[in-house]
């Protein structure tokens, strides 16, 4: 059994060894991985100063509460979640103009998430499991909403990262068995119980994180997803 210090490291491995070979894979998608990879790096470490209050209490490297994998995690997930529809599919974006609004409304986007996601948490007082879901949601509503082209992208795209989180969770509970019990908060609310050993919350975490980051680069750029050419 692998010590429980490096068990959340080992997770970020399984998914680094994903976005690696996608970027690799895919040199047409080099820089939306890189650019979306940064974005939610940044929000792993933002969003865990809240989940580490209520949800769960990963150990580091560091054996500090925030740790590098809390940067890590985010990136690899946001930037496997971001093209991964486009390699199973064999589509790339194309991008015919920039809108001088395009910025303005990705800015809006993600001042809405922060907003729904720390409001529900601080200021309505509830879990982050709903303020995440609520988060998640709204602002994936928003992004279909004026893109509905990109309705098969997002719930593809949220399926796909719930089939992949699922798979690493098995197999660190093969390395680990006791690592759930070890991290998570498994109180007495339904989203806590276990199926299949996992928390009832995360597959519901990775399906709404993979349906609002699939489609996002393409809301932000305004682009169009198109066949690759064989």
């Amino acid at each position: 059994m692998v010590n429980y210090q490096y068990i959340y490291l080992i997770w970020s491995g399984i998914f680094f060894s994903i976005w690696l070979g996608l970027y690799l894979w895919r040199k047409d998608v080099r820089k939306e991985m890189l650019m979306i990879s940064i974005l939610f790096g940044f929000a792993g470490i933002l969003s865990e100063i809240v989940y580490v209050q209520d949800w769960w209490k990963p150990l580091t490297i560091t054996g500090t509460l925030i740790g590098i994998e809390d940067f890590l995690i985010g990136f690899f997930i946001g930037g496997v979640a971001a093209v991964i529809y486009e390699e199973i599919y064999k589509k790339k974006i194309l991008i015919k103009r920039k809108s001088r609004f395009t910025n303005q409304n990705f800015l809006s986007l993600i001042i809405l998430f922060g907003i729904l996601f720390l409001g529900s948490f601080y200021i309505i007082g509830i879990s982050s499991f709903y303020s995440s879901g609520i988060a998640f949601t709204i602002s994936t509503f928003v992004i279909l909403l004026k893109r509905g082209d990109l309705i098969i992208n997002s719930v593809i795209s949220g399926f796909l990262i719930l089939i992949i989180g699922s798979l690493a969770y098995f197999f660190l509970q093969i390395i680990q068995p006791g690592f759930i019990e070890e991290f998570w908060y498994l109180e007495d609310v339904w989203y806590a119980n276990l199926f299949l050993g996992i928390p009832v919350a995360e597959y519901i975490w990775f399906f709404l994180a993979g349906a609002f980051i699939g489609p996002i680069y393409e809301y932000w750029k305004e682009g169009k997803l198109i066949n690759v050419k064989s």
